[in-house]
Order: structure tokens, then C-alpha cells, then sequence
């Protein structure tokens, strides 16, 4: 059996054996989630063009249960991936309440990429544990100061104007995608899929995650060496 048809057979899986249980639970809620032939699949299609095809998105923010509840384990997932495939979390910035978030995030990132994972937890804290406003930029000036970024330096990279480039490509991604629940992944800029999408079950999230993945590498002939 080639990859390609092996790399088929479990995407079909998933979906069948899913689309299964799905039936039996009544699909409440998915009523959305049909293509013309009535055939369940816990995936929605998108076209973000060639420059994603190499690249797994996690859309998510910081008001978010469910994406605090995943981080961690996104992020461990996000390092078992090939080598070939890049993977990058977004603040899902679709709507003007989101932009000091993302604009925040991506400072972080140019000051330090290594203490993000830091600063989704502060961030998270805030939000969820102290109720400071998702919206508010001091509520993210806050968790850089509480991880050790110097003021300066945050503010510095607030005004650089790369930040606000990425920012900008943060807006359209979304918007393209047009995401509307987080946490969700945008794979290869093909396929969307939130935990929604498969009930909830964050262990088959990750294996349709993994199977979309490994689809993308053989249609998209990239190498697909692990780390």
C-alpha cells in the first residue's frame, strides 16, 4: 500500500468512525457540518493559498476556556510534528476587540519567542482568574511585566512596525478562514477543525489534526522527516 493511500485510509477512517458515533448521538448542533451528499465530515474546507501549505495555525484567545485547557498539551502536540510542517499559534483577531491581544502577542514574541508559553498562562490568568478585560492592552502590558520583559522593551516592539504587518496577516487569516470558535487549527491552510468539530473528544481532535497533516505532506510532496 502506497502513503498516499495509507494516509487515505485513516483520514476515511476517522471520519467514517466518527461520522458513526455522531450518528448515534444525534449530531445536535452540526447541522452545518454536511457536504452536498449529506456525508458527515469534522473538517471545514478553506483556501488560504500555497504560502500556508507547509503550516498548521492555532487560532485561539485568551478568554477562552477550552484553549486554556489545551495549550499545553497543543503545544507538545505542535513539537511531535514533521520537521517539513511549521506549526505557529495566532490570536484569532476577528474583530476590533482583538487586535491589542494580537498585537500584544506578536511584541512578546519579537522580544523573546521562548517565554510565549509564559505569557499564555499569565494572559490566561488574568483574563479568566482575575476577570481583567480580554480587550484591554494593559491587561497584557500586565503579564509581560509579570514574566520579566522589561516595559521598554515591550513597548519598543509594540511600535515596530513588523508588529503591525503581522498583525495585519493575523486579521486576514482570520477573516479568510473565517474562524469563528477557538481553539481551532488551520491546517495547511485547507482544512479547519475545533474540538467542536469531533464532540469534544480532544484525543481524536489531535489524530484528525495528525491524519490532515499527513495528508497535506503527501499532496503537497513535502518531506516529511519527524524531529
Amino acid at each position: 500500500m502506497t502513503r498516499k493511500v495509507q494516509v487515505a485510509a485513516m483520514v476515511a477512517g476517522i471520519i467514517l468512525g466518527f461520522a458513526s458515533s455522531a450518528a448515534f448521538a444525534g449530531l445536535n448542533g452540526l447541522d452545518g457540518m454536511t457536504d452536498n451528499a449529506h456525508q458527515f465530515k469534522p473538517y471545514r474546507r478553506v483556501h488560504l493559498g500555497p504560502k500556508y501549505q507547509d503550516t498548521i495555525i492555532e487560532a485561539m484567545v485568551y478568554e477562552c476556556p477550552f484553549c486554556r485547557a489545551l495549550n499545553n498539551q497543543t503545544l507538545r502536540w505542535a513539537d511531535t510534528l514533521p520537521s517539513s510542517i511549521h506549526f505557529e499559534q495566532m490570536p484569532a483577531a476577528v474583530g476590533k476587540p482583538w487586535i491589542s491581544m494580537a498585537q500584544s502577542y506578536f511584541a512578546v514574541a519579537a522580544v523573546d519567542p521562548g517565554i510565549l508559553p509564559r505569557f499564555d498562562s499569565e494572559a490566561f490568568h488574568l483574563v479568566q482568574d482575575d476577570h481583567d478585560s480580554y480587550s484591554d492592552p494593559r491587561t497584557y502590558a500586565l503579564a509581560a511585566e509579570k514574566i520579566g520583559v522589561r516595559p521598554a522593551d515591550y513597548l519598543a516592539a509594540m511600535r515596530y512596525k513588523p508588529i503591525q504587518q503581522l498583525v495585519l496577516q493575523d486579521i486576514r487569516v482570520m477573516g479568510k478562514a473565517e474562524i469563528r470558535q477557538t481553539p481551532s487549527l488551520i491546517i495547511c491552510g485547507r482544512y479547519v477543525i475545533t474540538p467542536g468539530s469531533v464532540q469534544g473528544n480532544y484525543s481524536l481532535y489531535f489524530q484528525l489534526a495528525n491524519a490532515l497533516a499527513s495528508h497535506c505532506i503527501s499532496e503537497n510532496h513535502l518531506e516529511d522527516e519527524t524531529p
